[in-house]
């Protein structure tokens, strides 16, 4: 886990409790894909981990990815999105417990979710399908229930993403502002200190 990252869950770990918000928080070696498995409809999800989204693939029987032959994973976008946690590199290469795809995230229980926050990034890249939308973490976190996502186009910096994540959440929890409204005006405190889009632009809310 970044440095910045750290910060951001535990800035955002003391908001949410400060309004007497029931918080699990999970960092290090306790950050599992299990765990994530085990969610049981939060009001709210926040993950700050690395994503991905693997564009092309070499089709190669023999290769490897995931646990699964390079040209299966190529094959269904869902299997190409996903988040890495503990032990990401070794299920990378032969599959196990570390990585989350996007096909796996659509069976995650969160029918009474509000918002799933993936502090990470590309994680609203996906593969577009005329006529069907992006497949990708998007779609699945909104399959498994979630009422909004908010997800990032591209590689964020580490520090300008944990400025907006914990002024989202002094809007949202402490303001009690509408979480749209929340985020729009974190980006307007973000673009402040940062005006080149790259940093206040990479992440969107989609959703209700």
């Amino acid at each position: 886990m970044l440095p910045g990252t750290q910060d951001e869950v535990e800035s955002i770990d003391a908001i949410l409790r400060q309004k007497h918000i029931d918080v699990s928080l999970y960092t290090g070696a306790s950050e599992t894909e299990s765990q994530i498995k085990t969610t049981d409809n939060p009001r709210v999800l926040h993950i700050a981990t690395h994503g991905f989204f693997l564009q092309n693939i070499e089709k190669q029987k023999e290769g490897m990815l995931l646990g699964m032959n390079k040209d299966q994973v190529a094959k269904y976008p869902l299997l190409r999105s996903g988040l890495q946690f503990t032990h990401a590199k070794q299920a990378i290469k032969s599959g196990g417990d570390g990585v989350l795809t996007a096909m796996e995230a659509m069976n995650l229980n969160l029918d009474n979710t509000e918002l799933v926050v993936l502090s990470a990034c590309e994680t609203g890249l996906g593969e577009v399908r005329n006529g069907e939308g992006v497949y990708g973490l998007q779609r699945a976190f909104q399959t498994a229930g979630a009422q909004s996502v908010l997800m990032s186009l591209w590689t964020v910096s580490d520090e300008a993403t944990k400025l907006l994540m914990t002024c989202f959440y002094e809007n949202w929890i402490q303001k009690q502002l509408p979480k749209r409204e929340a985020f729009r005006q974190a980006q307007a405190t973000l673009r402040e200190k940062y005006p080149h889009s790259y940093y206040w632009a990479a992440f969107v809310m989609i959703g209700d």
